[in-house]
């Protein structure tokens, strides 16, 4: 784990966890004015795990503007009725895993809670193989909100997730 210091009060230190050639890490979700401090903190790209309603177009436009890529993953949760299955959640993690691979630096976020960016990151260390003590180790080192309010029925699912990924 790496830490970026950024001494601002609106945006924290990015922690990094290395994945392969690549980095990532969890965030808030981004306000307007953020964006190019993003990129000046080394974010290449940003993962949005949000839908329509939740401002992902916003976002988008936010991080193409900054000079970043975008990858939106329409993700609501496990347990709800999702217009995402499983096999587009596949797809999703394939496309992240394939970004660290060639290097990269995600941002990955959802909302306040990064209840799903969570889950979608311990679905994406299983399907880089990464063992489960170690990826929950991870989570910690994001933080407290980024694993101890997590179900582990929901570890659970994540991890499946991550496993039953069809290697691409």
């Amino acid at each position: 784990m790496e830490s970026t210091q950024d001494t601002s009060e609106k945006q924290p230190s990015i922690a990094w966890f290395s994945l392969g050639a690549g980095k990532i890490c969890l965030g808030k979700k981004p306000t307007d004015d953020v964006y190019p401090r993003l990129k000046s903190l080394g974010v290449t790209h940003l993962a949005t795990v949000q839908t329509s309603e939740e401002d992902a177009p916003r976002i988008r436009d936010g991080a193409l503007d900054a000079g970043l890529e975008w990858l939106w993953v329409p993700f609501l949760h496990p347990s709800a009725k999702s217009p995402t299955e499983d096999v587009h959640l596949h797809q999703y993690l394939h496309e992240l895993s394939q970004m660290l691979s060639e290097g990269a630096r995600i941002y990955l976020h959802c909302d306040g809670s990064q209840h799903r960016c969570s889950l979608l990151f311990y679905a994406l260390c299983h399907y880089r193989r990464v063992p489960s003590n170690s990826a929950y180790g991870a989570l910690h080192s994001f933080g407290a909100n980024a694993a101890n309010g997590l179900l582990r029925s929901e570890l659970a699912w994540a991890a499946e997730l991550g496993h039953t990924a069809p290697r691409i």
